[in-house]
């Protein structure tokens, strides 16, 4: 059943579906793993039609894993009846393939970073708008329930003023050939742009805008030309301060992707909430009216309070909630605004691991 929308935006008039129909750009990679499998196909208001990658052997047998058309090129995706179509390339590929969706009239999710530059970012949320087309970005680690929960406590005032907060995801990301994170000219940069850029934005679902940044990057270990080290100092508009660190030398299991928050009123901690899954804990240290002056600082020791929402997978909400955006014609929740923020704050972080010094975003 088809129901009439205006268009998106409640720009102009034409009729959406209830089951928004997809094509995917770059089948391999994150889209096979994850995006595909947990959530263009389990999402009741998605189809998977068409899929393209430029390796076509692996995009063959992604199309027939899922049942979908193997399309031969960009330009005969388009034309496979899709509504719209996620854009899961390396990131220097991302600003000319969304011109081209939007120019064929399609909405677009684009895995961060939303191109390479703040520029690059501006020109694609230009054309999808003269298209009157959807653009979000992938940061589907805002749809983590334990984050959500965490947002919400927020909202309420548990936390109190915010204060402080921390990010942080590494891992071991050794030289490989043609890996196109490790060159900037296909990547932005390294660590910091590649994942940074979810820590910074989660930081800001919860603190609000950064409106200034001090940032450090480093070739620690590793000798590609992107940085493998960064740690970033965020200031927020609302007063609030944080870092976020972020690596490509350290093992896998030795870090353990913490998200700390603080405030007046307290804390919230977890670890293992920012990565690909749904899984990690979450523990709130909160006091209901503030705490009296202790000289001797003594702590009680206690539980804290186990944060632990029913999990839902997070490409499987990202794909529901954007499919859902465009029947209903309104902006997705994670817009193309937030894709666009995280260039200028990252923007600004380079600038300032160039100079030594502070940057306004």
């Amino acid at each position: 059943m088809n129901r009439a929308i205006t268009g998106f935006n409640g720009k102009g008039v034409n009729r959406m579906p209830e089951i928004i129909r997809w094509g995917v750009i770059g089948s391999g990679g994150i889209a096979r793993r994850r995006t595909i499998p947990e959530g263009i196909v389990p999402a009741e208001n998605a189809e998977l039609v068409a899929v393209y990658d430029t390796d076509q052997a692996v995009n063959l047998e992604v199309a027939r894993r899922f049942g979908a058309k193997a399309s031969g090129s960009l330009e005969q995706l388009l034309l496979e009846g899709i509504d719209a179509v996620y854009v899961a390339t390396p990131a220097g590929l991302h600003c000319e393939q969304t011109l081209a969706c939007a120019g064929a009239g399609k909405h677009v999710l684009c895995e961060k970073p939303l191109g390479l530059t703040v520029e690059q970012a501006e020109q694609m949320i230009a054309a999808c708008r003269r298209a009157k087309a959807a653009l979000g970005t992938a940061f589907m680690m805002r749809f983590h329930t334990r984050h959500l929960e965490a947002l919400r406590m927020i909202e309420e005032g548990r936390l109190g003023k915010p204060v402080y907060g921390r990010a942080q995801l590494s891992c071991w990301y050794p030289p490989l050939e043609g890996a196109w994170r490790q060159d900037p000219a296909s990547g932005g940069g390294g660590s910091l742009i590649d994942m940074g850029g979810h820590c910074i934005d989660l930081l800001e679902m919860f603190f609000g805008r950064v409106e200034k940044v001090s940032c450090f990057v480093n070739s620690s270990v590793h000798p590609y030309r992107s940085e493998d080290s960064a740690v970033a100092c965020l200031s927020f508009a609302g007063g609030a301060l944080a870092t976020v660190d972020t690596f490509f030398c350290i093992p896998d299991d030795a870090s353990r992707n913490v998200l700390e928050l603080y405030g007046s009123k307290g804390s919230i901690l977890a670890a293992g909430t920012i990565g690909q899954g749904d899984s990690g804990s979450m523990t709130a240290f909160l006091s209901e009216d503030g705490a009296g002056y202790d000289a001797a600082q003594a702590r009680a020791g206690g539980q804290g309070m186990i944060i632990s929402p029913e999990p839902v997978n997070t490409y499987y909400a990202e794909i529901r909630e954007f499919s859902q955006a465009v029947i209903d014609g309104r902006e997705p929740s994670t817009g193309a605004d937030l894709g666009l923020q995280s260039q200028r704050v990252l923007a600004a972080c380079y600038q300032s691991a160039r100079s030594g010094k502070a940057v306004a975003v």
